[in-house]
């Protein structure tokens, strides 16, 4: 008869609903309104093994921010994309004066001179009759004047001007990187905000779960069927469940920072990550992968570009010894006019006076205290160097492609292991929790199946970031989509 009765009153505490009782001491109201964790989990059913994160809202604050929004804004107020833009335009600027020794270059002058020569001395005569004219009171002088040269032969100029063409192109890769790389900052930033707020979402979950489970074993022990102890276990996953979501909530915040950093906008502007991302993740041929990021990486273009100005350098180094030709011509036209006071009145006659000069000029060096030899080391030093360089880089882009494709790999396996974890946790904890009730487990046994279900869920959130993350890293490291 008794054993019938507390059977009786064990059926009425599993089937109590989650009354809004009042919390113990140190316990905290739950949130009132949080996705349901069933519904996450049914939401993570993909039809391929490479999907996208999350569609559904976390709730977190903020304005709504899109992935494209992101890159767009980034690409515009980014201080290393502005910074790579800038330089871009002194290596342009640079180009640009290169074409000095090979034009012609041609300068004008135009002078004005009024001279009031001394009266002692001012006085003018005829030079065959002696007969004295006047006195010069002022002499203006009026002079145009234009000067044209140019180089005819200078093969160190032609080389320079390459030389300064190839570090202009170099300079563009060099923007084109800085824009990948801040394009893969911040794809790789919002996926870890997108993954911050999933977690914290699971962290509410888990909390929301922990809670349920302290009021069914607070009324469970109401009615005798379960000791203090599972009791105090129970507040104890609950404070710490609470502690957990504090701090994925905190780390919300942290990474909306972050990315409004790498993005360039006010620190008082919220950024919440939209969390629908469209399309699936695609695994290239690896071998394929590095063969096109040896083609088109943009570091690697700059790295060949600096080697060829390097290799231009040393050909204009040694062609210093070679004769130069250059060629000038000028003209100068002069009006003058003089103010004559003389004993028949004033006159001021005008003069006029043409010039024309022009000259063709051959130097050959012969010894200059071997500056030309030490210009050549110097640039086979250099040339030496960038070809090192260059090597160096396709090695290092080799192996950055061949370590992106593999985490990539790894991450879109790990999805799919994530999610038989999964299932297998909320299996387990379904479980554990029927042989609780059925006084068959223990609580120890219930609070590990929980453990193991929050994180599984953690672990599936965090597969599905970093396999996005790992794909904007392989794109990054391969370069062929420049932004």
């Amino acid at each position: 008869m008794n054993r019938g009765r507390n059977w009786t009153l064990v059926l009425l505490a599993l089937a109590l609903p989650a009354v809004a009782s009042t919390p113990a001491a140190g316990q905290m109201t739950p949130p009132q309104t949080a996705p349901s964790a069933t519904a996450d989990t049914v939401r993570l059913v993909p039809t391929t093994a490479a999907e996208s994160l999350l569609a559904a809202s976390t709730g977190a604050g903020g304005e709504r921010w899109s992935l494209a929004r992101c890159l767009q804004t980034a690409l515009e107020r980014n201080a290393d994309v502005q910074t790579a833009h800038a330089r871009q335009r002194q290596a342009s600027g640079l180009a640009l004066s290169g074409w000095q020794g090979i034009i012609p270059s041609i300068t004008t002058e135009a002078s004005y001179t009024q001279v009031r020569p001394d009266k002692a001395r001012s006085q003018l005569y005829d030079s065959e009759t002696k007969i004295f004219l006047g006195v010069a009171t002022r002499e203006e002088f009026r002079t145009l004047s234009a000067t044209a040269s140019s180089n005819l032969i200078s093969i160190p100029s032609f080389k320079e001007k390459r030389r300064r063409d190839h570090l202009h192109r170099g300079s563009e890769f060099d923007e084109i990187e800085a824009r990948n790389q801040v394009v893969y900052q911040v794809k790789q930033q919002y996926f870890v905000l997108l993954k911050t707020e999933r977690l914290a979402q699971v962290a509410r979950e888990t909390e929301k779960l922990a809670r349920d489970e302290e009021k069914r074993a607070d009324a469970l022990f109401q009615v005798g069927t379960v000791a203090r102890g599972d009791v105090l276990k129970a507040r104890a996953r609950r404070a710490a469940t609470q502690a957990d979501r504090l701090k994925a909530e905190n780390q919300v915040d942290i990474q909306a920072a972050k990315l409004g950093q790498i993005i360039g906008v006010r620190p008082s502007q919220r950024i919440s990550p939209d969390p629908v991302v469209e399309g699936g993740i695609v695994i290239p041929d690896s071998a394929e992968a590095i063969r096109q990021a040896v083609g088109v990486r943009p570091r690697l273009e700059s790295a060949k570009a600096a080697e060829s100005a390097a290799r231009s350098n040393l050909f204009g180094a040694r062609a210093v010894r070679l004769p130069e030709l250059s060629a000038s011509a000028s003209v100068d036209r002069s009006r003058i006019d003089e103010t004559i006071e003389g004993p028949f009145g004033d006159f001021s006659p005008p003069r006029y006076i043409t010039e024309w000069q022009g000259s063709v000029r051959a130097t050959l060096p012969i010894f200059d205290g071997l500056a030309i030899e030490g210009g050549v080391r110097r640039a086979k030093g250099a040339l030496i160097e960038a070809e090192s360089q260059r090597r160096q880089r396709e090695l290092d882009v080799a192996v950055e492609v061949q370590q992106a494709w593999l985490t990539l790999r790894e991450s879109v396996q790990r999805i799919d292991v994530a999610r038989e974890g999964l299932t297998s946790a909320e299996e387990d904890y379904k479980f554990s929790k029927g042989r609780y009730e059925l006084g068959a487990g223990t609580y120890l046994d219930l609070l590990t199946s929980e453990v193991g279900l929050a994180n599984a869920r953690q672990s599936l959130v965090e597969a599905l970031a970093d396999a996005r993350i790992a794909e904007a890293g392989l794109e990054f490291a391969v370069g062929a989509k420049r932004y």
